[in-house]
């Protein structure tokens, strides 16, 4: 089938490269013109594994286009346009409301305009008052994504599940149509009205929030008490009522979804005079979360001085250089919306440290996300006159640097694993001294 797709951003190529792998002819629009244009040459805009050579591999059902408008005899138009922070807050409406207006006016009865784009609780009520009563307009259906960056790619071919929503009860044939364009994907199916689908795409990823909270102040807890923050979440996960995923500690969440949609959760509960005060409480953990990072790198810089008391509070980190290894929200993105590392630094620095990043994909963005922060090419640079090192970011070559060479252009001796991904040994045989987020 012959579908359009609105919006050439990271949930909307992945779901244009998913649909072309089931079988099906997709045309990709977007506004921006460089962005088609590189597409066209095979270049996505974002970094997301496979996803160049997806775009390669396809090329004969990907199409792209800057027309906004469907091509003749489409009968299914995908809108995966973005939901920025708007005068509202979070998950603003305004892109999906100017989206869908704009195929309504192109399109009639007989055509299914799917939402892909995640919305806020208002927003099903905002679709059908754009809509309004008009007997030949489209049907309009939800179908939000469950993908996370990095494994994005995998996770479209293989999702817990596929969920539609329909408007009002005339859109739900399309909602269970639209489930058909699936085929071929083998996971639970659910068709629902739009505002409990809207609910559980929020509801999901505020509850991952909350896993991971509730893993770090497990983490902080371990070190208190000599515990081992990964056995705990082993011993954890055995129940299957809680499960093992998301409980790895770090150095708090991140990302697009994560962080806004917890605050966003938070803001729809206050707004409608619902009280919520876990659902209030998950984004506060993770901002605790970072500052007690930033507050524990301070004190082992004093505790390695080995000179008096050690400092204590902010004067500890006033005038130490750290490193800090990856900008990335997580490894296999070179997004750093949310970005714990870049968050943790602007601590440091508020403290009066100085800090210099590095990441193998994000530097670019990190330094556009941030532009007092020094960012340099190699961890190496990063480490030169450092007192301390700090490992943000959980990338695979993080697991194997040579450390003699990080020790060697260091002033200090510290590395602060947040990730749990150094290896102790070659850390040690450095002369290095190796502290790891909740583990011995």
């Amino acid at each position: 089938m012959h579908l359009f797709l609105l919006g050439a951003g990271h949930v909307g190529l992945v779901t244009a490269v998913g649909l072309a792998r089931l079988g099906h002819q997709v045309t990709v629009a977007d506004i921006d013109p460089a962005r088609i244009e590189g597409l066209r040459a095979g270049r996505a805009p974002i970094y997301e594994p496979g996803l160049d050579d997806a775009l390669v591999e396809l090329r004969g059902r990907l199409g792209f286009a800057t027309d906004l408008r469907p091509p003749d005899g489409v009968r299914h138009s995908f809108v995966a346009v973005g939901t920025p922070q708007g005068p509202d807050g979070p998950l603003s409406l305004d892109h999906v409301l100017n989206a869908v207006g704009g195929l309504l006016e192109v399109t009639g009865p007989g055509h299914t305009i799917v939402v892909r784009s995640t919305l806020r609780m208002a927003g099903p009520a905002a679709l059908a008052s754009l809509r309004g009563a008009r007997p030949d307009a489209p049907a309009i259906v939800t179908n939000p994504e469950f993908m996370r960056e990095g494994s994005a790619l995998r996770d479209f071919a293989n999702p817990g599940r596929v969920i539609t929503g329909w408007i009002d009860e005339r859109d739900r044939p399309a909602a269970e149509e639209v489930i058909t364009l699936y085929a071929g994907i083998d996971a639970p199916t659910l068709v629902a009205d739009a505002t409990s689908v809207a609910l559980i795409k929020l509801a999901s990823n505020v509850f991952l929030a909350m896993k991971v909270a509730y893993a770090n102040e497990l983490a902080r807890l371990s070190d208190a008490f000599g515990a081992d923050a990964p056995l705990v979440a082993d011993g954890l996960g055995m129940d299957v009522r809680i499960g093992r995923a998301f409980l790895d500690a770090g150095p708090g969440f991140g990302g697009s979804c994560l962080p806004e949609q917890a605050v966003a959760l938070a803001g729809i509960a206050a707004a409608a005079g619902v009280p919520a005060p876990l659902i209030d409480s998950i984004a506060v953990a993770n901002r605790t979360h970072q500052g007690a990072i930033a507050e524990r790198l301070g004190r082992l810089i004093a505790e390695a001085e080995g000179s008096g008391p050690p400092r204590q509070g902010p004067e500890a980190l006033r005038g130490a250089q750290i490193g800090v290894l990856g900008l990335a929200f997580k490894a296999n993105t070179d997004d750093v919306r949310e970005s714990p590392a870049i968050a943790i630094a602007a601590e440091l620095r508020a403290a009066g440290a100085n800090v210099t990043g590095t990441d193998p994909r994000a530097s670019a963005a990190a330094q556009r996300a941030d532009p007092e922060l020094v960012v340099v090419a190699t961890p190496a640079e990063a480490a030169a006159g450092a007192d301390a090192i700090m490992i943000a970011t959980e990338w695979p070559e993080y697991g194997s640097l040579d450390w003699a060479a990080i020790a060697a252009v260091m002033r200090g001796t510290v590395v602060y694993d947040t990730r749990g991904i150094a290896d102790p040994a070659a850390v040690a045989a450095a002369g290095l001294t190796l502290e790891r987020l909740g583990r011995r």
